[in-house]
């Protein structure tokens, strides 16, 4: 699955299939819409993005600004694990 910027903010939606991104945008609050199981054995995440608050986040990370509790990217690594692992 390819979607190109555009798309993305027309849908007011986030795609990626880096698995620790997943984790900290859901950590920080980030709603997670969607699990897509790709034909590949990966998985796509997608995440509501209203005013693009998911590059931000992102941006934050990297530049290691992002403020996070540590107890909530630990439970987001477990429910999203769970998801990829049940099929959900």
């Amino acid at each position: 699955m390819k979607l190109n910027v555009d798309e993305n903010k027309i849908n007011n939606s986030f795609f990626t299939q880096d698995f620790y991104i997943s984790c900290v945008l859901k950590s920080a609050g980030l709603q997670l819409k969607n699990l897509i199981h790709n034909s590949n054995g990966k998985a796509t995440f997608v995440f509501e993005n209203p005013n693009q608050i998911a590059e931000a986040t992102i941006q934050k990370h990297w530049n290691r600004e992002l403020k996070i509790i540590s107890l909530d990217l630990v439970e987001a690594i477990n429910q999203i694990k769970t998801r990829i692992h049940s099929g959900i």
